[in-house]
């Protein structure tokens, strides 16, 4: 019985020539990924156009096609669109989350990856906090108060402030992190030291970050502390809001067995990542972050990529005498790349003619080229070829995602 069910499940497939469809093999819907680029693949059937967030993108006569999904961290949305011969249109939806990691944060300690490495990982993707400019994380690294200020503003969605003057005397109105530290201590979450200094570059204690945290999220005064730190007296400075952060869940001990909260030392990246990831906004953000049932729209239309199309690429002359020095005037002509990742650099493969294996082309008006940034690039050499026969010479374009395209011609070196 479900052989026959199947037969009639395909004939009735197969007779359905009016209904245009589409395949694709990969990337699958609702895709987790790391990667910034992955690939896009399928078949259609009998395709007349094709257009993926609205480009329009080439493919093979027997229909399949291929293009590279530039992701960005958060949600990214592919459409894939197509009309048959016969005017039949089909529509794909594909939703891709991407995520943005650190190479220090994917490193093995003892077989196991960084205890805060989820965190980090959900508040890097939303854009929250930052790593290094080496693009590391650094998560053991004390953070700096302007970090934390910086890193507050963003997850509170403070209004960032244009700044006309200095806030602080070591804040500087040209910090990048200046109008951050403005935000966040005109919302009352941070302070100073005193009105000239605010300690941009310095680190903030545990007992001092409980404090922010209790008056960031807006937790009042207990009635009765509950005390469950060895190492903070309830009657000492500061106790109060380390007591509420602890109870509010915010913040916790630095030992799994032993109820140790350790005030006075400085807090690392890694703690400030994990306390904030527990504010509300921030658990309400990783949320939306992983709902694949909403965000995804044309607002959220990941970049496309294609490989460098050599559109034409020439040689004059292309007869050459063996031992005889002749200039040669190459151009390679590039297919236009509207939307597409721009081009990095051509070169071209004369090692057949004794010439260097990657001698870069020009586009700047020198060497032989007549109008810069015209996507035709140029190159006037002198070669005296040694060896007679036919010449292949190679060119290369490649574009600042490390994509490449390549074309051949061939020289005739004669006696």
């Amino acid at each position: 019985m479900r052989k026959i069910l199947a037969l009639i499940v395909l004939l009735l497939f197969f007779s359905s020539g009016s209904n245009a469809e589409i395949f694709i093999s990969e990337p699958e819907d609702k895709l987790i990924s790391f990667s910034e680029v992955v690939m896009l693949r399928g078949m259609g059937e009998e395709l007349a156009i094709l257009k993926i967030n609205e480009r329009e993108i080439k493919f093979s006569q027997d229909g399949s096609f291929s293009c590279g999904l530039v992701l960005k961290p958060g949600k990214n949305y592919v459409e894939v669109r197509g009309q048959d011969r016969n005017k039949n249109h089909f529509i794909k939806k594909i939703r891709i989350l991407g995520l943005e990691t650190y190479p220090d944060m994917e490193k093995l300690y003892e077989g196991k990856r960084h205890w805060a490495r989820n965190q980090i990982i959900y508040l890097s993707s939303l854009g929250y906090i930052e790593g290094y400019p080496d693009g590391n994380f650094y998560p053991g690294n004390p953070i700096t108060r302007g970090e934390l200020a910086t890193w507050i503003a963003r997850i509170k969605r403070l209004i960032i402030p244009t700044l006309s003057e200095d806030v602080f005397f070591d804040v500087p109105k040209e910090h990048w992190r200046a109008p951050f530290v403005k935000a966040v201590v005109d919302a009352g979450y941070m302070s100073g030291y005193n009105q000239e200094l605010f300690g941009i570059d310095d680190p903030i204690s545990r007992r001092e970050v409980a404090q922010v945290a209790v008056v960031t999220e807006g937790f009042g005064a207990v009635e009765k502390i509950k005390k469950f730190f060895v190492d903070v007296p309830q009657e000492e400075k500061g106790a109060v809001p380390i007591y509420i952060a602890g109870e509010k869940g915010l913040v916790k001990g630095v030992y799994e067995d032993i109820p140790v909260y350790d005030p006075d030392r400085a807090l690392t990246r890694a703690e400030a990542a994990v306390l904030l990831a527990r504010f509300e906004q921030a658990l309400n953000s990783v949320r939306y972050l992983f709902d694949f049932e909403a965000g995804y729209s044309k607002a959220n239309y990941c970049r496309l990529n294609v490989p460098p199309e050599i559109a034409s690429f020439s040689a004059q002359p292309v007869r050459l005498n063996r031992g005889e020095r002749t200039t040669v005037e190459l151009r390679v002509q590039i297919a236009p790349r509207q939307g597409f990742s721009s081009i990095s650099t051509v070169k071209v493969d004369l090692s057949e003619v004794g010439g260097m294996p990657d001698t870069k082309m020009f586009d700047d008006g020198t060497h032989g080229d007549e109008l810069k940034q015209d996507n035709i690039y140029s190159l006037n050499l002198s070669l005296e070829p040694k060896e007679s026969g036919a010449k292949i010479l190679s060119a290369t374009a490649i574009d600042q995602l490390g994509w490449e395209g390549s074309r051949q011609i061939s020289l005739l070196i004669i006696e």
